[in-house]
């Protein structure tokens, strides 16, 4: 994992007949048959969802091949590797709440390496750690774009802000709820500030939605306390709420959404466009969509789709995205229906929560390289708790059992006779 985290927040790549290589694609690579050989071996349990991440990067890996054959080769394989090795990798490390403390602790290193970094890059529009690691080698281009309130978008180490602010948005409530567990409110605080601040200086309102959405999960969770469904009311009310709208207003929800979530108007009336245009590619082209082809749009359009589940679908076809979403709900479910102790439904909240701030965050953005990477980790660092009752209760019984078993002895023979 310090491998891992290291190598997303290093801006570092090389290239080799065709590939980008960068530290975290070299630790995917080099662990990759390690993580299958892992899960294969049933060590670690069999779950729905593994099966259905597998599903997503087989059926991506073919629709591309289905429009350009081996043209995209390097593409099919680099993006094969970037789903599947994080995942089983974090499905192979983290099968403890030991293992999972520690993945948490380490994507909080890895926003407070970078947010001096960021905060500097906030205020004087100079990104010295991409400056600095430029005179070695190869990194990513600043992103110049004009300021928003008055300040500069900040990028961390990463290739675009909206990468930086959603990677540092998953630490929020992971650092809320499992490094805080047991501590005070001041330590919670100070931790997940740090990580408020990171992604407040990306100036990113798909970042600042994840937050916001975490926030409001735990709000939810503090108020209605004492309600023993207020998920599933939670549910409900949005539920309704959709079809509300849906039924009486005069746009549907999608544009409603897109209008109220962001910080420009025109960046609104953009994603709009993009997904009254684009779903017409999806529809014409349902089973392995366009994939790197032109999307239909007019001429003075950007090519690029803010939204992480319409380019699933847009470029790989519906099923893609059938696969992805499909896992991510079996996690909530296999998560929901787990019976845990107070410390590990802590976790579980941190961890959920952490996940939900995410899905929603990529209706409005597209997310790739490192913090796509760290999406599919994400996704298969939870599963150990499906299971974790059992496992935790095991060594009690095991010691107990030995202590029931030993015999003591004195000088004048075995304790008890």
């Amino acid at each position: 994992m310090p491998l891992l985290f290291m190598g997303f927040i290093l801006p570092l790549y090389f290239e080799i007949a065709g590939l980008q290589l960068s530290g975290y694609r070299i630790v995917l690579l080099v662990f990759f048959f390690s993580a299958i050989v892992r899960w294969l071996d049933g060590s670690g349990k069999y779950y729905a969802p593994d099966f259905l991440v597998l599903g997503y990067a087989l059926w991506a890996a073919l629709a591309i091949f289905y429009h350009h054959a081996l043209w995209r080769w390097e593409y099919i394989g680099i993006s094969f590797i970037e789903t599947i090795s994080p995942y089983f990798i974090a499905r192979w490390m983290i099968r403890d709440e030991h293992a999972f403390r520690a993945f948490v602790r380490w994507i909080f290193i890895a926003v407070l390496l970078m947010l001096p970094f960021s905060v500097y890059q906030f205020v004087a529009d100079k990104s010295l750690i991409l400056e600095w690691f430029g005179k070695i080698g190869s990194v990513y281009n600043v992103v110049q774009e004009e300021p928003r309130l008055g300040f500069y978008r900040a990028q961390g180490s990463m290739p675009h802000p909206i990468l930086f602010g959603v990677f540092c948005s998953v630490a929020f409530s992971l650092v809320w709820y499992v490094l805080g567990y047991g501590r005070g409110f001041t330590y919670k605080v100070s931790r997940a500030g740090c990580v408020l601040l990171a992604v407040f200086v990306s100036l990113s309102s798909g970042a600042w939605l994840a937050v916001a959405v975490q926030m409001a999960l735990m709000t939810w969770k503090t108020v209605f306390a004492f309600l023993q469904r207020k998920w599933n009311l939670l549910l409900y009310i949005f539920a309704g709420m959709y079809i509300f709208v849906e039924i009486f207003a005069n746009r549907p929800p999608v544009q409603i959404f897109a209008a109220y979530l962001t910080i420009k108007k025109s960046t609104a009336f953009n994603r709009i466009r993009i997904f009254t245009f684009s779903s017409d590619d999806i529809l014409n082209n349902p089973i392995f969509g366009i994939g790197f082809n032109e999307w239909s749009r007019p001429r003075w359009m950007v090519g690029s789709v803010d939204n992480f589940w319409l380019v699933a679908a847009l470029r790989y076809g519906l099923p893609s995205l059938i696969f992805i979403v499909a896992a991510i709900v079996m996690i909530y479910v296999i998560l929901g229906r787990a019976q845990l102790s107070s410390k590990l439904q802590s976790y579980r909240l941190g961890y959920l929560f952490s996940l939900s701030g995410f899905c929603v965050a990529a209706i409005t953005v597209h997310v790739w390289d490192a913090t796509l990477c760290l999406l599919m980790f994400l996704m298969g660092a939870g599963l150990w708790m499906a299971d974790a009752k059992e496992e935790s209760e095991q060594p009690q019984a095991e010691a107990k059992q030995r202590r029931t078993r030993r015999i003591r002895y004195t000088r004048f023979g075995p304790e008890g006779t």
